[in-house]
Order: structure tokens, then sequence, then C-alpha cells
């Protein structure tokens, strides 16, 4: 169950990193240059089109997994959620008196593709960029940007500090916060207007100086984006392979079909194909995952027609009708693991006991379902869809195309407790136009799934009027709760918060699917170019020539 994911209007991204890699006595010798053709969203979710590169205005996850290829952060996040300085800009913060001032210090080796030194100056340049975007900048409030923050201030070159408004849990404004402060090319950029910017979306000129392994080769609309190596690489990690091409390819059974006629070397078996995996003789399987993140029914509170997931009796009711071990074994062939809130559960570092222990037990009872619904004031009529006041308990799901399976199971888990899904199918951008319009109250609810950052706090997602907030959801109490993680150190805050969220449900959470990667035989170092958090790597790949 690889749904879409979107990044920042819609999801907040991880880049959870792979690290560095160790290449035992036995691994076959690397070998340099080759061509990889994948494509977008390749172990994260369905495969669909890049749209832009420019990670100021992007908004897609599939458009991000270009970009991190391009751009190296400030601050590069390992699997155990500790910061690798190596890969970093970065090369130590130091935390000031209350946790209140935060100093950055950058490494001095890090150059951009034509030679010219990274230094605050870029980081300044994001920093006022982003002030300059306000709410249009996808990320916006999501990780105490701009909230938390009092002042920026450029102390050199290579150091500047960031000092917040009070006192802040210094592991969360360290992942979530400062994370935000990616340093940009300001002497590439800073000489076009938004408006330009926009119009340079996918002009392979604009973003001509990076300092990520790979730069940006073409673009070709709706066919493919293609990527060489950045031969002034400052990371320890080079690319070993010469190009890689993201083929454009906007259906699961069409990723099938190209892996086996070769035209792409590397991409997501879909789940449903997973026993069709042996006809794919000349290539590999890995799998991976689930990703750092959760999927969901994700509601529009504002629709006055389904004002019946306002009630949280119902949104539990729904959650004990799902089968979660069912799904995993239908969708997942029983590569799958249980998840009830925004937490993810791989690894389980920020799980709380409870949390644990409910996933142990798992929460599948359709009895208590029937009789929360039956609490709420919901009966069955005739036809054995419940009714209230006259209303029929009812609702219209959108799902992304090629993603009818799940929506099927719910809509058959959800009937036998007397609630009725109506499916409908449609490209996920008229998906993505619907829920980011403010003024739209006529979708009723959406099958996808939410990224997570490397401290998961639910951001501006569920927050009253957040800037991410699609759903128009909104819970004070929650709101308060969300606070707190931000200013208190320790994981006590987010336990209690994490708590909560499970018991409301203000988006049903589903089971989370490993991911299945097919690769040809002669690519190797899959596993350590796909990472746990949906990261994609490939300086990690390399081409046997050997025949």
């Amino acid at each position: 169950m690889n749904w879409t994911r979107l990044k920042a209007a819609l999801i907040v991204s991880s880049l959870i990193g792979a690290g560095a890699v160790a290449h035992g006595a036995d691994s076959p010798k690397i070998q340099n240059g080759g061509t990889v053709v994948t494509v977008p969203g390749v172990g994260l979710a369905p495969p669909s089109a890049m749209n832009g590169f420019n990670p100021l205005l992007t908004s897609s996850a599939y458009d991000s997994e270009a970009e991190s290829l391009m751009y190296q952060p400030l601050l590069w996040v390992n699997r155990d959620f500790k910061i690798n300085f190596k890969l970093s800009i970065a090369k130590k913060i130091v935390v000031g008196q209350k946790d209140r001032s935060y100093t950055v210090y950058l490494s001095r080796h890090w150059k951009w593709s034509d030679g010219i030194p990274v230094t605050t100056a870029d980081v300044a340049y994001t920093y006022h960029m982003l002030m300059k975007l306000g709410p249009l900048w996808p990320g916006w409030d999501s990780g105490g940007f701009p909230g938390d923050i009092q002042s920026f201030k450029v102390l050199g070159p290579y150091a500047f500090q960031v000092v917040t408004t009070r006192s802040v849990n210094p592991t969360w404004f360290e992942l979530s916060g400062l994370r935000d402060f990616y340093p940009y090319p300001a002497h590439s950029w800073q000489h076009y207007t938004v408006n330009q910017m926009n119009d340079n979306m996918t002009n392979p000129q604009f973003y001509s100086v990076v300092d990520g392994p790979f730069r940006l080769e073409s673009f070709h609309a709706g066919r493919y984006a293609s990527m060489v190596p950045n031969p002034a690489y400052s990371g320890p990690d080079k690319p070993h392979i010469s190009r890689l091409i993201f083929r454009f390819i906007n259906s699961n059974a069409s990723v099938f079909f190209a892996l086996k006629r070769g035209t792409i070397q590397l991409g997501n078996l879909p789940p449903p194909l997973y026993p069709a995996r042996k006809q794919l003789t000349d290539d590999r399987l890995t799998i991976s995952g689930p990703n750092w993140g959760f999927n969901y029914l994700g509601f529009n509170f504002s629709n006055p027609k389904i004002a019946f997931v306002k009630s949280v009796l119902v949104r539990q009711a729904m959650m004990h009708a799902i089968n979660q071990n069912l799904m995993i074994k239908v969708m997942g062939f029983g590569h799958g693991a249980r998840a009830y809130g925004l937490v993810p559960g791989n690894p389980p570092v920020y799980l709380s006991p409870e949390a644990k222990t409910l996933l142990r037990q798992g929460a599948y009872d359709p009895a208590l379902a029937d009789k929360l619904l039956n609490e709420a004031g919901w009966h069955r009529g005739p036809d054995g869809i419940r009714v209230k006041d006259g209303h029929k308990m009812v609702f219209t799901l959108y799902i992304p195309p090629s993603m009818v399976r799940g929506p099927t199971l719910l809509a058959t888990m959800f009937a036998k407790v007397g609630i009725l899904v109506r499916m409908r199918e449609m490209p996920f951008n008229e998906i993505y136009e619907k829920m980011i319009d403010p003024h739209s109250k006529n979708w009723q609810a959406v099958y996808l799934a939410w990224s997570q950052t490397a401290y998961p706090t639910g951001g501006s997602v569920f927050k009253c009027g957040g800037v991410q907030n699609s759903y128009h959801y909104c819970n004070k109490k929650m709101d308060v709760m969300m606070d707190k993680i931000r200013i208190t150190p320790g994981l006590d805050a987010l336990y209690k918060f994490q708590n909560y969220f499970t018991e409301q449900q203000p988006v049903i959470v589903l089971p989370n699917m490993q991911l299945f990667v097919m690769a040809a035989k002669n690519i190797h170092g899959v596993s350590h170019a796909i990472t746990p958090g949906g990261g994609f790597y490939p300086q990690f790949l390399w081409v046997s020539h050997d025949k």
C-alpha cells in the first residue's frame, strides 16, 4: 500500500539519510560508469512525473527526490535520527543558555560546482527568501519557522546564529527547525524574482550551480529528466554511475512492464504484481521500509455532508473496523506493519509505551465499532447502512490511479459496520488541487500518505488553521500538546501527544507496507541507495559491466 506522498503543502518530507557505506572484502569490485534508468518515486511511492526542481517553490515528493540530489542539506540526519556532520554543510551546533540561541558553524570544504565556497551568505539568502515567500513556501510554520524564531544573524562566512522567541526543545529544533536553513546558491539565484524563478522551474541552466552529488542535465516535459554527477562534489560519497534518468511513467502496471522490457533498470514492483516477480528474470528483489511516515484515510471536516466525521466516537469506530492484519496480508503479502498514530514504528525510537502495547495487540474489534456507532446515535437502516436524523453515513473517497485495492478492502470492512464508501479514482494532481483550495468544501475523503520529519510532531498538518491543514481539522487541546513538544526537552510531551492523537484519530491511520524494489542484476548497492526513510541516494549505486 504505497500511496502517493506529498511534500510540504501536503507532506512534511523526511530526509533520513543513508550514511556512509562499507563494502566487505567479499563484495565485488566497484566499477564506474553506466546509466541507470528509473522512475520518480522509486523507494517511496507509485510513479508520477516531475514538474519542477526549485526546492523553495515545489510541493511534490517526486520533485524533491531530484532536488535532494542537487543540494546538500545543512544537517544530514542518519537512520538513527542523529546528525551526521560528515555529510552536513554544518560541522557543529552550539546551544546557548536556556536553549534559546543556536550557533551553527559551517565546514569550510563545501563548494558549489563553479568553485565558489558554500558560506553563510547562502544560508542568509534562503532565510530571507523564506521570509519573503511567507505561506507561499510549502514548509511555512511546520518546523518552528518563522513563529519560534526571534532573530537570524550572520556571524561570519562560516557561522550564523538563530535566537528563538522562547526556550525550545533542542533536539526538536535542530532536527525540524534548523534544517529549514538549507543553503542555496545566493550568487546564482539572488538576481531572480519569484516570478522568474517560477518561469525557470524546469530549466537546467537555472540549476547549473549545485553542491550535491548530481546536477540536472536535461528535462523533457512528460517524458523524462536526466541527471549526471557533479564533478566538483565535495562530499565523501561521489557517484559511480555516469547518468541517472527518471522516466515519467504514470501507473504501477507500466513500471512492471518497463522492468520486464528492460526500458528501466530500477523501479518499485507494484504490490499486486508481487507474485509475478519471477517473470522479471533479469532483476533482483530488494524489500525496503516501511517508509518513515503514515498512510491514512483523511476527511474534509468543513464539508457539511460528512459532518459525522467530527464525532470522535465515529472516528474511533472506523479505526476498530479496520482489519489491518488482513490489509497487510492481502496488499503486502505479509510485508507490512500495523500503525495507529502519526509516529512510525520503524525504527521505534519515538514510540510511547502505550503505542508499543497497541501495536503488539492490534485494535481490530468490529463489535466495539458497532457499539461506538450506536453510542454516537447512528443506527442501521433497512439496507444496513447507518442513519441519523434522516442522513446516511456515506462518503465519497478520492483515490490516486491504480490504488483501488486498498480502498476496496476499506469499503468492505466499513460496510460490515454500516458505513457506505463510494470510490472515485482521479489523477493525483486533481486531488491535490482540490485539497489545497481553502474554499473547497466539495471533496469528502482522500486515501493518501504522509512522510514524517526526523522529529515527528505533526507540524502544521493538524494545527487549527495550519498552512498544511487541508483537512480543516481543529482541536485546541491537540494544539497545546503539539506546542509542548516544541518547548519541552525529552520525549514525554511527544508520548502524551501521540497517545492523544491515536485516541482522536484526526485521520484514520492505516498500516505501513514494505516496498518491493526490483533492480537489474548488474546494478549494485540498492539496499544502501534506498533507505528505510524513503530516501533515494543513487550515489551509492554502481553498474557491473562484466558479462
